[in-house]
């Protein structure tokens, strides 16, 4: 690599068409524009984009390690980051990801204003100790999903997760597709709107949730909130719900079973069965069937 395309000036520089493999490749970048890079090669070098800062990359595949740490204002467009690259993109604040694919291990963690658009995310452990991050029109498929992560917008958006938004709070999501086995997990602030949920055991202990006119399936839902509130929602398929939890609910649709809730009102068009079992709690919560 010629020392003119490694330029680190503080002026625009474009580099391009360029394969290495070499540690650090690129550290310390200003103001660059990176396109056609590919981040490969027998050296098996780590960190290419680390402490750089104003840069664009596009159409460049990663396959190597740790391959953006500490970035400031980057945008990524068109481009692949590999599997085979571990701890791609760390402690990086402003981040916009578009039209891209994600699918190292480990991808995105303790990143500060991260936006993702148009784009494919497949990774185990993906967005954790976040804080501001937007996501619209994205596939996510893993299994822990932004863990301890804070002001979340999500949109038109399908996610498949065994856990997501686990320790999570200051939560928003419009039209999200969620399968997955634990949801919001001692998460706090949830406000989600036209979403879908289908797995087990959604938002246990969790604080301040608010469903509005969305549709759940799961086994034992909703167990052990507090301050839950749902609005104009269906349930399919759900037993032994919202067992010691406070909750206000508008339920348009037959609910199999409901368990010992601890307070509030729910109504529903139908019920299986309101199962009031040994509690170890007073559950005051009331039961109303709707009139037809």
């Amino acid at each position: 690599m010629s020392e003119e395309k490694k330029s680190r000036t503080e002026e625009n520089t474009t580099i391009e068409d360029i394969t290495t493999g070499q540690e650090r490749a690129f550290y310390g970048s200003r103001n660059v524009y990176f396109k056609n890079i590919t981040i490969k090669g027998t050296e098996n070098g780590e960190s290419a984009f680390k402490e750089c800062k104003n840069i664009t990359i596009e159409s460049t595949s990663i396959y190597l390690n740790y391959c953006i740490w500490h970035c400031t204002n980057l945008n990524i467009y068109k481009s692949l980051i590999d599997e085979s690259s571990r701890a791609d993109l760390w402690y990086c604040n402003n981040v916009e990801i578009i039209d891209s694919k994600l699918i190292g291990i480990k991808s995105c963690r303790n990143c500060i204003n991260l936006r993702l658009k148009d784009t494919l995310v497949k990774s185990d452990e993906f967005g954790w100790q976040c804080e501001g991050v937007k996501v619209e029109n994205c596939k996510l498929s893993g299994t822990y999903h932004f863990l301890s992560s804070s002001n979340i917008e999500c949109q038109n958006t399908e996610a498949t997760a065994k856990y997501i938004f686990q320790y999570a709070n200051n939560i928003s999501l419009y039209n999200v597709n969620i399968e997955t086995k634990d949801c919001f997990w001692h998460a706090k602030n949830v406000y989600c709107k036209g979403c879908t949920f289908k797995g087990e055991y959604l938002a246990w202990y969790s604080e301040n949730v608010v469903l509005e006119d969305c549709h759940i399936e799961s086994i034992q839902p909703l167990c052990y909130c507090k301050k839950l509130k749902l609005i104009n929602c269906t349930m399919k398929n759900c037993n032994l719900a919202f067992e010691y939890s406070e909750v206000e609910a508008d339920i348009h649709s037959h609910v199999d079973s409901i368990r010992n809730v601890l307070s509030g009102k729910i109504v529903v068009d139908s019920l299986g069965e309101y199962v009031q079992d040994e509690h170890v709690y007073d559950c005051k919560g009331i039961i109303e069937i709707r009139k037809k």
